[in-house]
């Protein structure tokens, strides 16, 4: 049998799904060293506490594990990992309860240790309304200009947002996955390209779970305790009264994070577990300057840049053009038969005009609905 190193015998036991960090910690204090718990004996595992059924368990499995195996997947796609035991492990899991005994990553692992850039996690409802992308859209410029790191969950909706916004602003953004991090397990199946993109910025994807870990749901609570965990504060943006993001809220408190909440419409759906966070005693988020004072940033930077001006070209395009704006300023989008219904003009004439508007990159179409660029 080869010689392990600890951090050699760790990886071995992540790939035996049932035993966690806490498992682990009592196992690293009795053997002092992983590698002398992976190779030891039933007695010696019996000894230590382990229930008869889960060593037996192990020692089966332990006889097929083919690390040279596990090592050449691993290079195969560019994953490296580390231990608790290594000094590039974030100096901010080490402060929560049972943190991960080993991070799967890929991308830039130093910018997990960056004294000086603050790290802010970002979640919310996997289905959402405009309210929420204006929101991300208005604050990321000026988040990220302030060297303040995004740290979201890769999930559909606002996660996805938080992701692509940091992106869209040339931002530094990392993904923490409930699954494997190999190309063929990233969860979800949309956000392949999304995940892909972030490691080519100088970003981070990582994830706990062994590669080709499926998304299974047990592994979405495990998941939201490192977003909060790697964070300095939680923002909620949008969340239903049950939600994961209220999970991840919850592990902030724990943990001692700031949990930051926007509010919302009383009558949405959206805004239900927001609200509910803000009347528990969440900071109320209502300008930026009430993120920037949690990172003690005491003067508001931004990147000045000036917004181009838009050039319309006739009556119509400008009639079309203020009800969009003023849609926008709602945080709503409006559909075609809303703009005929209260401009009274054509239905081609208004198709032609917003599909010329959204060529100029004036306008914008979900395909349902339109809002200004």
């Amino acid at each position: 049998m080869r010689t392990l190193s600890n951090n050699q015998a760790l990886l071995g036991f992540s790939y035996f799904s049932k035993i966690g960090p806490g498992t682990m910690i009592k196992l690293e204090k009795y053997f002092s060293q992983a590698s002398r718990a992976f190779e030891t004996s039933s007695y010696e595992l019996r000894r230590s506490g382990l229930k008869e059924k889960l060593i037996n368990e192990f020692i089966i499995w332990r006889q097929n594990f083919k690390f040279e195996k596990i090592e050449n997947e691993l290079a195969k796609e560019n994953i490296k990992y580390i231990t608790w035991h290594d000094q590039n492990y974030p100096k901010f899991l080490k402060e929560i309860s049972f943190p991960p005994y080993i991070i799967y990553y890929r991308g830039n692992i130093k910018i997990l240790n960056d004294n000086k850039i603050n790290q802010l996690a970002i979640v919310g409802s996997r289905k959402h309304s405009a309210y929420a992308e204006k929101i991300i859209k208005e604050i990321m410029p000026t988040l990220v200009y302030n060297n303040i790191k995004i740290i979201s969950g890769l999930a559909l909706g606002v996660d996805t947002l938080a992701h692509q916004e940091a992106l869209n602003n040339k931002g530094l953004t990392i993904a923490i996955l409930g699954s494997g991090i190999n190309y063929a397990s990233i969860y979800p199946r949309p956000n392949r390209q999304l995940a892909e993109k972030i490691i080519n910025n100088n970003g981070l994807i990582l994830s706990e779970f062994p590669p080709q870990t499926q998304p299974l749901k047990q592994n979405f609570p495990q998941r939201n305790r490192i977003i909060s965990g790697l964070s300095q504060a939680v923002l909620v943006i949008e969340a239903k009264e049950k939600s994961g993001a209220l999970i991840t809220a919850d592990y902030a408190l724990d943990q001692n994070r700031e949990v930051l909440a926007i509010p919302g419409n009383i009558f949405s759906e959206f805004s239900r577990g927001t609200n509910n966070l803000i009347k528990a005693g969440a900071k109320t988020i209502t300008k930026i300057d009430d993120i920037l004072e949690i990172f003690k940033i005491d003067t508001i930077k931004s990147d000045n840049k000036k917004r181009s001006i838009i050039k319309l070209k006739n009556e119509i395009e400008k009639q079309i053009y203020a009800i969009l704006k003023q849609a926008n300023e709602r945080a709503e989008k409006i559909s075609v038969d809303e703009i005929i219904k209260i401009t009274k003009l054509d239905t081609a004439l208004i198709n032609s005009t917003l599909s010329i508007l959204e060529l100029r990159g004036i306008a914008k179409s979900d395909g349902i609905s339109y809002d200004i660029n």
